[in-house]
């Protein structure tokens, strides 16, 4: 039971992370380069090629294939109107002074999902298309990358069971030490119970690793997504815990030993 307690308080707080994401995509999407992206991508649904052209970079209107290019991509939209469309990836990026968009609209249909990316330069009229890529789909991006224990490997359920255990070792480190006598630098002790070091990523939608060397987390563990991103969650070796666990007993007796030498001082000087 407190095992499975411990598993929803991780998804809530995943589940906030993703709510925050999702705001954080509002926030930063840019206008109007965001109903520019929407409109050329309906264009390319309906098979409407001529106002797509107009707004091409220029070398991409001087490809000569560019037409057959373009009616490829409408051939992935399935026919009928969308139920929903959404933005579920913005990307802007300035530099010397010239702006880049990277706009990703998710459409859902009947019978399967469409992801349509458009990339975009420029301001205002001079907005000009760099790129357009379009991929079907056969579930939404948001169940594709939910954190589910369905179905899921040894892998998954090791990795779950480390960011569970790691945060638990630290916090009973951290506690024991308070409670503990040390001679000197507790503050410093107390700190490294809660660090965790180098870190090991692991992606819960593709089950592929990530190792950093150079990394430290609170509690040495972590978990953060997005509502269209993968889960990504993170392990830390529990290096200050462990350590002063091991070294507890002698930091004991070390404080004791302080602590007898004083007494005699104090009655000297008395």
């Amino acid at each position: 039971m407190a095992s499975f307690f411990r598993i929803m308080i991780v998804c809530t707080c995943l589940l906030l992370a993703a709510c925050s994401q999702q705001a954080l995509i509002d926030k930063l999407t840019p206008h109007p380069a965001a109903e520019i992206a929407r409109s050329v991508l309906d264009q390319v649904r309906q098979g409407d090629m001529e106002p797509i052209k107009a707004k091409l970079d220029d070398a991409l209107r001087q490809d000569p294939s560019i037409e057959a290019k373009l009616k490829e991509l409408t051939g992935y939209f399935p026919a009928g109107a969308p139920r929903a469309v959404k933005l579920v990836g913005t990307n802007t990026m300035i530099i010397n002074g010239a702006s880049r968009y990277n706009l990703t609209y998710e459409y859902e249909f009947t019978d399967g999902w469409v992801l349509g990316n458009v990339v975009l330069a420029g301001e205002g009229d001079a907005i000009r298309v760099e790129g357009v890529h379009v991929q079907r789909m056969a579930q939404s991006l948001e169940r594709q990358n939910a954190f589910t224990l369905s179905g899921k490997g040894a892998a998954h359920w090791i990795v779950l069971l480390a960011c569970i255990v790691i945060p638990a070792l630290s916090l009973y480190a951290f506690v024991l030490c308070l409670r503990t006598p040390i001679a000197r630098r507790k503050w410093l002790w107390a700190l490294s119970t809660l660090l965790g070091f180098a870190t090991l990523r692991f992606n819960w939608t593709t089950g592929a690793f990530d190792f950093q060397l150079l990394s430290i987390q609170l509690f040495g563990a972590s978990g953060f997504g997005s509502p269209y991103g993968p889960v990504i969650m993170g392990m830390s070796l529990p290096l200050g815990a462990i350590w002063f666990l091991a070294c507890r007993s002698g930091l004991i007796a070390n404080a004791a030993a302080a602590k007898t030498v004083e007494v005699p001082v104090a009655r000297e000087q008395a």
